[in-house]
């Protein structure tokens, strides 16, 4: 956007954020003795309130921990965690991250969206003009109608952030009353991991797939950490504080990543594997525990599906053969599987960067599962799964109905035994015939960059109409230059965000909506054995501009397409009260007090789960039983119907890499790849926040001191990174315990940080967008879950900043 629209954009913004800035909104600036002080003395004749909200730094809509914030004279100027509520190591804790310590920036931010704002150039010129926000839902909602009668409702798709509460329920709502089944799910996301553990070791639903992580780690001797950054992702969430206790008990770690950051120095053992070559290590550490006679018998005998034919299938993978792929030392990685094979009780905590961000994440999670359960870790004490059974909540609420009902049945659906909707799907991110209401998350999902790109492709048609709400797909998904010829080529495109991100240049209609702070639409519960905790996001500042909250923008656009009738007439105090019916609070009650902590007099406490009734656990699997052969989806058509899926796991690797790809390794001799949460912003966005950009002022990569001098480059150099796919920039920062061939860096730099002077950097080659660098050919994605690689090759040499 150029400065001239920017500043015409933003009127008013800049004003109120440099207010804001100067008015002392640090966050440790009144502690709690102080506003008590301050209200007591009249100091100043301040004005001090205290209210309640669920903080919004780890995603938009989150409800992970619930905090207290201090207002003095109207401004919020102190945030800590709420101790009623359980965050963090329990009740009592007070902690935030440092996102949580720096919420207040982003409602003062001089980058606030404060109009709905009309495109007036050309696509990806950022020209617009301000308009109202009924022309704005009258141009939307007419769109809607007017394609829905010349394209049909499927051509109508929803960006899916990381999970969003308000998608899940209303948006998923709209959809199912427009017509539509194409929510657009990030195939970057949990629900990758969930679909692999549902058809390898079951669960009930989608959502409660049986899980390999240990649900009580103080009883575990060995944790698998693999792929998972619980320091960053999971901060203030309990986790860390969980994993360094039982450490300090006894229990062995083994850290499997490229790069040993945070936790990781804590582990007994570090693995830093090569990116993308995850899988390769699975099926080696599966040929040590079955050849060595490691498993445990009883279990296989009565409980396992296929297994002397995957015995018989990783015979093949060696540790020698996974020690060329994955980088590590033969002799190690026969130790850790030995001990995997050994240690009891095991659990593994699988995480983003093995499950949903490469080519075979499915095999990758899949293989962790078989060595969970062949190994007898399964169900036990200390093992995966098995966490103790907490009392009834005290307090329950009910959730949105989505009205899966309304979504039409096609004559393809009825003939095939399909979900309604499931065959009006543009890119259907899991099989066809894999998708219902027990294996997906809320309804059919069609896959985010997939459907982007039938915009291009028109295979098996266009979408003509896409909503990107809390979500960037320039920085969210792989490659951000095809994203842009598909935006570019889309019929319209409506944002609706905090800020302006990269895609908004691309958007027909922008609108702008309120932080989590501003509106008092949403309230969550949580459960613990000292009773139930219930909190509603409180105002803790007035919505600037013409602000709207993301809850109310659905039951207002359903509205003018006429739907109102199934959205409470846009009343959203009358969806609260349907949510909160029966459950002995009032909306009216929780609004004014902001939370209700109802205590557990009855004595109940806690339960032991009914450990290893495998036959509850595997009951929706083939057979009853756990698959090493995998027979629910084995020789079925993938995801994109061009072949079947593989009964046994496979090693496919990333599209390029050191390994598989030789002759592009000659002139591309470098790993790279990146984080997926970062505890200094919330993926790509947070980068306009004073005090969580000042701590990384400039988009930086990961390399090891030998390799940059190896190519000249010194640490705070910045330097040029160069894939098969394009080049960015980025500032090069030394790092000891990272393997030489390989660097690491995060995504999404397109905002800038005006307080401190900071620019934002571009999207496309020659910015800062690491998914620049990436393969994005549909071919290569996971067949089965349509996990993307976030690994490539490259290049790099010293380049002026």
């Amino acid at each position: 956007m150029s400065e001239l629209t920017r500043r015409t954009f933003f009127k008013g913004a800049a004003a109120l954020g440099a207010a804001a800035m100067l008015g002392g909104c640090a966050p440790q600036e009144m502690k709690e003795s102080e506003t008590k002080d301050a209200a007591a003395s009249g100091d100043d004749n301040a004005v001090v309130e205290v209210k309640h909200a669920w903080c919004k730094m780890c995603g938009p809509a989150r409800t992970h921990c619930s905090t207290l914030c201090t207002i003095k004279d109207g401004r919020w100027v102190h945030v800590e965690g709420n101790p009623e509520a359980g965050n963090n190591y329990g009740r009592g804790s007070r902690s935030l991250c440092a996102k949580g310590n720096a919420a207040m920036h982003t409602v003062y931010s001089p980058t606030r969206l404060l109009y709905p704002m009309k495109r007036t150039g050309e696509k990806g010129e950022g020209k617009f003009e301000q308009i109202t926000w009924d022309q704005a839902l009258d141009e939307i909602a007419a769109k809607l109608k007017e394609q829905k009668e010349q394209y049909g409702a499927e051509s109508y798709g929803v960006l899916s952030p990381q999970y969003y509460a308000v998608l899940g329920s209303l948006g998923r709502r709209f959809l199912n009353v427009h017509g539509s089944p194409n929510y657009l799910h990030s195939a970057i996301c949990n629900s990758q991991r969930m679909f692999s553990r549902l058809v390898t070791i079951g669960g009930p639903v989608h959502g409660k797939a049986t899980d390999t992580a240990p649900g009580q780690l103080g009883k575990t001797k060995l944790l698998i950490v693999w792929g998972f950054n619980s320091e960053n992702s999971a901060i203030n969430q309990g986790n860390p504080n969980g994993r360094l206790n039982a450490k300090e008990n006894g229990m062995q770690i083994v850290d499997i990543r490229p790069m040993q950051e945070g936790l990781g120095a804590h582990a007994d053992y570090w693995l830093p594997v090569r990116p993308g070559t995850d899988g390769a290590l699975a099926l080696a550490f599966l040929n040590i525990i079955i050849g060595e006679d490691l498993y445990d018998h009883d279990f296989v005998e009565n409980w396992t599906n296929g297994f002397d034919e995957l015995a018989e299938h990783v015979k093949q993978y060696t540790p020698a053969w996974a020690a060329e792929i994955t980088g590590l030392p033969e002799e190690q990685i026969v130790e850790v599987g030995r001990l995997m094979g050994t240690v009891k009780p095991m659990g593994i905590n699988c995480g983003n960067g093995i499950g949903d961000q490469s080519a075979d994440g499915h095999w990758t999670v899949a293989c962790a599962c078989i060595i969970e359960a062949i190994t007898g870790n399964l169900g036990i004490a200390g093992g995966g799964g098995a966490g103790m059974v907490m009392p009834e909540p005290l307090i329950k609420t009910k959730e949105i109905d989505l009205l899966s009902d309304r979504l039409p049945e096609s004559e393809e659906d009825k003939a095939n035994g399909w979900m309604a909707g499931v065959s009006k799907l543009v890119a259907p991110e899991t099989p066809r015939w894999f998708q219902d209401m027990v294996t997906q998350e809320s309804g059919p999902t069609t896959a985010y960059n997939k459907g982007l790109q039938s915009i291009l492709s028109e295979d098996p048609y266009p979408l003509r109409f896409v909503f990107g709400q809390s979500s960037n797909p320039m920085s969210a998904t792989r490659q951000p230059k095809t994203i842009a010829e598909a935006l570019k080529k889309l019929d319209y495109y409506v944002v609706m965000d905090t800020a302006w991100n990269s895609s908004c240049d691309y958007a027909d209609i922008v609108l702008p909506a309120t932080t989590q702070y501003e509106s008092a639409d949403q309230f969550a519960t949580k459960n613990s054995p000292a009773g139930t905790f219930i909190g509603i996001n409180q105002v803790i500042s007035e919505p600037p501009g013409e602000t709207r909250s993301d809850w109310q923008y659905y039951l207002d656009l359903a509205v003018k397409m006429g739907y109102g009738a199934d959205f409470w007439d846009g009343d959203i105090d009358k969806m609260l009260n349907e949510q909160l019916d029966g459950s002995g609070v009032t909306l009216e009650e929780l609004r004014e007090k902001g939370y209700v902590f109802k205590e557990r007099t009855d004595g109940a406490k806690p339960t032991e789960p009914e450990y290893q009734n495998y036959a509850k656990m595997f009951e929706n699997l083939p057979g009853g039983k756990m698959q090493c052969a995998n027979d629910w989806i084995g020789d079925k058509p993938n995801a994109t119907d061009t072949g079947t899926i593989s009964r046994l796991p496979e090693y496919k690797g990333a599209p390029e890499s050191l390994d598989g790809t030789p002759d592009v390794a000659a002139e591309y001799p470098l790993v790279i790849s990146d984080v997926h949460a970062y505890r200094l912003c919330n993926h790509s966005y947070y980068h306009d926040v004073p005090y969580l950009r000042e701590l990384q002022p400039e988009p930086w990569v990961k390399i090891n001191p030998a390799t940059g001098a190896k190519y000249g480059i010194a640490d705070g150099d910045w330097m040029k990174i160069e894939s098969p796919h394009g080049s960015i920039k980025m500032v090069a920062r030394y790092f000891e315990p990272i393997a030489p061939d390989v660097l690491m860096t995060k995504r999404g730099w397109w905002e800038p940080c005006d307080e401190l002077g900071l620019p934002g950097y571009g999207s496309l080659d020659g910015g800062s967008e690491v998914n620049v660098l990436y393969d994005d050919d549909i071919a290569n994605y996971d067949g089965f879950t349509s996990a993307m690689a976030k690994q490539t090759l490259v290049k790099i040499s010293k380049s002026e900043g």
